[in-house]
């Protein structure tokens, strides 16, 4: 009972991940319009780096530092920029330009299931079947509420290169997600969420200035200004570092299934919160179907 509860309690980072990254979807309703996206990336980690590197001074040790890893730790710890923050963003907000929102969240919500081949395939993870089956429930949920219980039309998506970046959006999670698991034997949550941001805002100033330099500095409202403030704080600095800890406690697959079997769900309150927008009774049986699928796949496994 007591590890039960262990493992439920840990699982709570993930859940307030889940909650932090689906406030993104609302902040960026306000950014989108007057800016790019890789210039929203950008400052939104501008910001995350400059919160992390706060983190950093006041705990003052955060485990081995990069000057003294190995050159493998450093591709490692240069690629979780690239998957992370370059390629995940990238590659979603350029899928928008060739398919429909549906298509791009219904691809969205198999991230779990990427994530958990790759870390069979990689890391040798394994879980019990009642875990799988767990996963699979959420995954349910997630797509009875973006189809509002109409699975049929899943049949019915017609797939075109804008599906195939939002693949290569969710490869790259999961990608990110393996990483953290492989350095978070040696390194810290925070040095991790921290090298992260840092390796990709080098990577995002380099693709950004061409852009800038064609289009100019945006005039940005207070509405946007706040919004990439809470992204770049909010989001990819808190949420980045709890979804990090939240991976070295209770591994990929599962802190995966959780992120992003809750995202919808957060995504919809917070929608009818901000705005207006109704719940449906299909939301509300999703919302079942998602709890009732984390709550299998948290089941610890038979002593």
């Amino acid at each position: 009972m007591a590890k039960h509860t262990s493992l439920w309690k840990q699982s709570s980072l993930a859940l307030l991940t889940s909650l932090l990254f689906a406030g993104s979807f609302v902040a960026g309703k306000y950014t989108t319009n007057e800016m790019g996206p890789l210039l929203i990336t950008l400052l939104r980690y501008l910001i995350a780096s400059a919160f992390l590197h706060l983190l950093v001074w006041r705990q003052g040790e955060m485990g081995p530092r990069i000057s003294h890893a190995s050159f493998v730790d450093k591709c490692c710890l240069f690629l979780l920029g690239t998957f992370g923050v370059v390629g995940y963003h990238f590659f979603f907000f350029s899928s928008l330009r060739y398919t429909a929102v549906a298509n791009s969240a219904i691809i969205n919500a198999f991230n779990p299931v990427v994530t958990g081949l790759l870390a069979a395939v990689i890391l040798k993870e394994t879980l019990a079947v009642r875990n799988y089956v767990g996963g699979a429930i959420a995954i349910l949920g997630v797509l009875v509420l973006l189809t509002s219980g109409n699975l049929v039309s899943l049949f019915q998506l017609q797939f075109n290169r804008g599906d195939l970046l939002m693949l290569c959006a969710v490869l790259c999670w999961a990608s990110y997600s393996v990483l953290l698991r492989h350095l978070g034997k040696r390194y810290s949550g925070l040095a991790m969420s921290y090298y992260g941001a840092l390796f990709g805002v080098l990577q995002l100033v380099i693709m950004v200035i061409p852009e800038v330099v064609q289009t100019g500095i945006p005039t940005l409202s207070l509405a946007s200004v706040l919004g990439v403030f809470y992204m770049g704080v909010g989001a990819s600095g808190i949420g980045y570092l709890l979804f990090t800890l939240s991976t070295q406690r209770i591994g990929p697959t599962k802190s995966t299934s959780i992120v992003y079997s809750g995202v919808p769900v957060w995504v919809a309150l917070l929608a009818w919160v901000f705005f207006s927008e109704s719940v449906t009774p299909w939301m509300l049986v999703s919302m079942g179907l998602i709890l009732l699928g984390l709550r299998t796949v948290l089941q610890p496994a038979k002593q």
